[in-house]
């Protein structure tokens, strides 16, 4: 029995229970942090595209503790707070919010064209455009979508590593 789960039809069962196989390898320099960065994600309206990146960069085919970080649930628990999508009138409060929840020492990241400044969306009833319209945007990670690859090297490029 144990030569038919080695090379029968249950090693391809075996195969995806295996992360480890479908991760992205780590480095050395980026194997093990001691100081990892707790984040923190807000959608704000859009296409929701940058979003979904955000999401895919979480799973295990990243294993984003391997590089430092750590998404987290709640904001009182974040270190850094990254915004997807554009700046929805609606979300105002909510982004407000979190980010009063969160303790000192905190980040505003902007991911994508549309947090930064509105992308496609820019203003109009609906939308203010990005964080520039509340604040100066000093940490982004442009693109439209970004891949989850340029999010991850993105985040490594801000905290310096």
């Amino acid at each position: 029995m144990s030569v038919f789960q080695k090379t029968g039809p249950l090693s391809v069962l075996h195969a995806f229970m295996d992360a480890s196989r479908w991760r992205a390898s780590a480095d050395k320099e980026t194997s093990v942090h001691n100081d990892m960065i707790s984040l923190y994600v807000l959608e704000t309206g859009g296409c929701e595209g940058c979003a979904m990146e955000v999401e895919s960069l979480c799973g295990s085919a990243f294993a984003l503790d391997r590089y430092g970080f750590r998404r987290v649930a709640d904001p009182a628990d974040a270190d850094w707070l990254l915004v997807t999508g554009a700046m929805s009138r609606a979300c105002v409060q909510m982004l407000e919010r979190v980010w009063n929840a969160m303790p000192p020492g905190k980040s505003l990241v902007a991911v994508g064209a549309c947090a930064v400044d509105g992308g496609v969306f820019g203003s109009g009833y609906a939308t203010l455009g990005g964080l520039r319209a509340l604040t100066q945007v000093r940490r982004s990670i442009p693109g439209c979508p970004p891949s989850p690859q340029d999010i991850l090297l993105g985040l490594q490029r801000l905290a310096g590593r």
